[in-house]
């Protein structure tokens, strides 16, 4: 019977006879096309929020604290404000026939954050430390979703599923640029190298700190998104 559902990124389709908080069109499995159609129409919907339910903002998506504690370096965001995620495409959808599973590619072409950092260790080749505000801008984005479901019963005796946890692979695909005020106590000659350097080897510095920060991102809107799939039983989206 779970062929009859589908899982479009976030949320699963509805039906014909969905409830009104129902966000996605509905669509037949085989239909590759309005699947992908469907959820890419719903992404900006789901990512602004839904307050009614409780479904907090995940665009612009806030976060207090970020914390990576790399092996050559450890930094600290505070007060974080993430901007790009409404504007991903979804590629790549499949589910898993008994709705354990699903994979799918968000292709992301820019994300802006901004808040205040504390950083110390070796970036690469380079010493750094310091603390400040700062501001981080990529281009493109390329991430690999790899997330396990579970299907369980609500107090009302209907079934819902949620997302239990999920797997990243983020990749780069244009340059990003990096502003860190105040590196180095404000030593302008070490903190121009350091620049310099970030934002001509950005493949390789971004394949050093992202994981954390992406982390941290997907934890939160993971955390929106089930509130939102604890209001709708599956049985709601079950394709006739």
């Amino acid at each position: 019977m779970f062929r009859k559902y589908i899982f479009l990124l976030f949320v699963v389709s509805c039906s014909k006879d969905a409830l009104s908080n129902s966000l996605l069109a509905p669509c037949k499995i085989e239909d590759e096309d309005c699947v992908r159609n469907s959820v890419n129409a719903a992404i900006p919907k789901i990512l602004q929020g839904i307050p009614e339910l409780g479904v907090e903002t995940s665009d612009p998506l806030f976060l207090e604290k970020i914390e990576g504690n790399l092996s050559i370096l450890k930094y600290k965001f505070y007060n974080t404000t993430i901007i790009g995620y409404k504007d991903c495409a979804v590629t790549n959808l499949k589910t898993s026939p008994d709705l354990s599973s699903v994979h799918y590619v968000l292709n992301c072409p820019k994300f802006k954050l901004s808040g205040q950092y504390d950083i110390s260790g070796r970036l690469i080749i380079l010493p750094v430390e310091g603390n400040g505000d700062y501001e981080l801008v990529t281009g493109k984005y390329k991430i690999d979703v790899d997330s396990d479901l579970k299907i369980h019963t609500g107090s009302d005796g209907k079934t819902y599923l949620s997302i239990k946890n999920f797997k990243l692979k983020c990749k780069a695909l244009t340059p990003i640029l990096f502003d860190f005020k105040n590196l180095f106590n404000g030593q302008k000659d070490l903190s121009d190298a350091v620049h310099k350097f970030a934002n001509e080897n950005w493949p390789e510095v971004a394949e050093l700190v992202q994981d954390p920060t992406f982390y941290a991102c997907m934890n939160k809107i993971t955390r929106n998104v089930n509130k939102y799939l604890k209001t709708v039983p599956l049985d709601d989206f079950k394709l006739n």
